[in-house]
């Protein structure tokens, strides 16, 4: 199925579809208090960092007191909560009730549990390092942690410590900030250290920075009625263990105001992230160097609502759409007036994105180890995406990996074990990897340009068109396994009417039905065998012999076909060749 169509089906629905009280955590504050130790800043920690490639670097993400995660106990302020009266109050914190506020530059170390309380940041221009050494707060309206000014906060989680922070009730406003976090900065927030931090909103976000969130070491449980992650700027992180459940997005950086920010960067770390709309979502680039990744987004594949009639083995899938109050939705390929739409692969029971890794901007995956089930697209992004490296699972209610734009695979290992259509982009280029793609409809699909197949292993299980390019189609190098549809409405390779399709290189072999099947044009450069069998074959072995007996191609179809394509460097024209197909042989000669 054409991009353009699924675009406008998406828009269809889409349509269809269509204080004064003050928390009781607060209280006053005082003035003036410790000096903390120098940070070695960057250039970049005013600037986006990005390179001509459109790439960022680890180095100009972090300064160097971003990954130490370390601090100095000599003159730093200790604290101790508890609900029977906070000590600690010296020069720098005032404390009032269970509200402790710091207003100057300084270290300040917390141990203890408060009930009912608040730790408040008030200080203009300052550097403020908060240690979290065993500490479990509770502020049912508000935020645990406010950071109302300051230049910039650390949140160090002291080695060894477990730390809770939560919220239980409806966010209440204490000013003329929307506070609507557990941990709530309206500046620069990094948090560091090797402890752990458990937090948990009932009612709102995470943790939100409205200027660069950093987080570089510690281990993060989150559970949350919005984002567990969100920032105004960008979200970076070098490392660090999380377990996010969200009722939003996982990590979600968005800037309407600034398109060069709202961007995610992630240099490692272990992710387990549960969500019910994204797992990840920048409105700019998101970047992502290496990290473990597991990713449930949307409930999802299985959560989609499919509706293409497979031919693949194991059955089709297809059921009746109905909107949440129970009554029916149009037919997919209708309008409620009964006219024709074009037809698409999913719908969502609402207009809530739940796509597993989501960019505004460009996407560069340069490593990792990727598990994502997600709803919609696996990986997603309304530009370009370039695939360096890594290994990706991915099962999803529509495409595996989708760009806007151009989607170019350089390297890794990309295995789509359920999805619509595997791979989509305006154009794609993929230069090398290895590729298995199980899908409903299109294994690979370009909307309109070029497709070119240089490198690498590709095997595509379809139900729809193998490979599917409404551009012109170049295969110049690789290994190409396709088992494409047993029904006549598809073939094994698709491509435009005014385009053509070129073999230059390589190994090819694509197998389906005769029906639609298309040949190569005739100025590529390596032989090409297309042969139409008369008769269905069951799925077995394909072999291709030469006039001695010599194997050229072996290959095993996994559903039955009844058409054969066959190039490899090996094949000569004019030579006469064996064609094995489930036991039966037939003679062909390359012309």
């Amino acid at each position: 199925m054409s991009y353009r169509r699924k675009k406008l089906l998406a828009l269809f629905f889409a349509m269809a579809l269509s204080m004064t009280a003050v928390a009781g955590c607060t209280g006053a504050k005082s003035s003036t208090g410790n000096v903390v130790s120098s940070e070695t800043e960057t250039n970049a920690e005013e600037t986006s960092a990005q390179s001509e490639a459109g790439t960022f670097s680890s180095a100009d993400m972090f300064t160097e007191r971003d990954l130490a995660g370390t601090y100095e106990e000599s003159g730093a302020v200790y604290v101790t909560l508890s609900d029977d009266g906070i000590t600690g109050e010296t020069d720098g914190v005032a404390i009032n009730g269970q509200m402790v506020t710091i207003t100057a530059e300084g270290t300040y170390i917390f141990s203890g549990t408060l009930s009912e309380g608040q730790i408040v940041v008030d200080a203009d221009n300052a550097k403020v390092q908060i240690v979290f050494d065993n500490v479990d707060i509770t502020c049912a309206s508000s935020a645990a942690v406010y950071v109302k000014s300051a230049e910039k906060v650390f949140v160090t989680l002291a080695e060894g410590s477990q730390n809770t922070l939560r919220n239980t009730d409806e966010y209440v406003a204490i000013d003329d900030n929307n506070i609507d976090a557990v941990i709530f900065a309206k500046s620069d927030l990094t948090l560091n250290g090797t402890g752990s931090l458990t937090i948990i909103s009932a009612e709102g976000h995470g943790i939100v920075s409205k200027d660069d969130l950093k987080i570089t070491g510690g281990t993060y449980d989150i559970t949350a009625a919005g984002h567990a992650l969100s920032e105004k700027d960008s979200v970076r992180i070098a490392d660090g263990t999380f377990i996010l459940t969200a009722e939003k997005d996982g990590i979600h950086a968005e800037n309407a105001d600034d398109e060069e920010t709202g961007y995610i960067y992630i240099a490692d770390g272990d992710f387990t992230i549960t969500s019910d709309g994204d797992g990840m979502d920048a409105s700019n680039i998101v970047q992502i160097e290496d990290g473990t990744f597991d990713i449930t987004a949307g409930g999802g594949a299985a959560n989609s609502q499919k509706t293409h009639e497979s031919d693949m083995p194991g059955g089709g899938m297809s059921q009746n759409i109905e909107r949440p109050d129970g009554e029916s939705m149009p037919q997919m390929g209708e309008k409620p007036d009964g006219e024709n739409m074009p037809q698409d692969t999913t719908t969502d029971e609402s207009s809530t994105s739940t796509k597993g890794i989501k960019a505004g901007g460009g996407m560069y995956l340069n490593g990792g180890t990727y598990q994502i089930d997600s709803a919609d697209d696996s990986i997603h992004s309304n530009a370009n995406i370039t695939i360096a490296d890594g290994t990706y699972t991915l099962a999803t209610g529509d495409d595996g990996v989708h760009a806007d734009d151009a989607l170019i695979v350089n390297g890794g290992t990309i295995t789509v074990t359920e999805s619509y259509e595997g791979l989509e982009g305006l154009t794609v280029t993929i230069n090398d990897g290895t590729i298995d793609i199980t899908a409903s409809d299109d294994g690979i699909n370009t909307a309109g340009e070029k497709m070119e197949l240089n490198g690498g292993y590709i095997h595509i299980l379809a139900g729809g068109d193998g490979v599917d390019s409404n551009g012109d189609l170049t295969i110049n190098g690789g290994e190409i396994y396709i088992d494409g549809p047993s029904d006549n409405g598809n073939s094994a390779i698709d491509y435009g009417d005014r385009s053509s399709a070129y073999v230059n290189g390589g190994t090819l072999v694509a197998i389906g039905s005769s029906g639609m099947a298309e040949g190569m044009s005739d100025s590529s450069k390596q032989e090409v065998l297309m042969v139409k069998l008369g008769e269905q074959m069951e799925a077995g072995d394909v072999v291709l012999t030469d006039s001695e007996g010599n194997v050229i191609v072996s290959y095993t179809a996994l559903k039955s076909y009844d058409c054969v394509i066959i190039s490899s460097a090996e094949v000569e024209s004019g030579a006469t060749y064996t064609l094995t197909t489930s036991g039966t042989t037939t003679e062909v000669t390359a012309e």
